[in-house]
């Protein structure tokens, strides 16, 4: 949310032009909606996760349970992933359980509470492209998924 009270403060309260180039204008949209999810949660559940561990969750409900492969899709480091998953720890979001199958290895697993965040942020999502379809109409954002679900290769070298 810092990064639209920051637009809303200088009065520049648009997406980025053409000008700003894909990246910029990709940024802005992620934090659009992580502000937007942020603010539902925290209508909706009285929490909102800072937006490393927004992002971990985002990994998390997609399946991804090991330490080190959330550390490799959040391309930061292994130590970086264990202080978000500590941090969702600490919010009773998470469990951190020993893998039955490997000794040296640990997994992440929600609790009730996580499930039911998890829930809670589903629909958030949902409301979230709804609004962004009457905003800029269902066929923007079909195709919006379709050019980013596409794929793209390795990038160049």
């Amino acid at each position: 949310m810092r990064y639209h009270r920051q637009i809303a403060q200088t009065g520049r309260n648009k997406l980025p032009d053409k000008e700003h180039g894909l990246l910029r204008t990709l940024v802005h949209a992620t934090y659009w909606l992580d502000d937007g999810l942020q603010a539902h949660m925290k209508k909706h559940t009285g929490l909102s996760l800072p937006r490393a561990q927004s992002m971990a969750m985002i990994y998390l409900t997609e399946g991804v349970d090991r330490p080190s492969d959330l550390a490799q899709k959040l391309q930061v480091s292994k130590q970086a992933a264990q202080q978000m998953i500590k941090g969702l720890q600490a919010k009773g979001i998470v469990v951190l359980r020993p893998d039955p199958n490997n000794g040296r290895q640990k997994f992440v697993e929600f609790t009730d509470t996580g499930r039911e965040l998890g829930r809670v942020a589903r629909e958030g999502l949902y409301a979230l492209e709804k609004e962004l379809a009457q905003r800029i109409g269902p066929q923007n954002v079909s195709n919006l998924r379709a050019a980013l679900s596409a794929e793209w290769g390795e990038p160049p070298g």
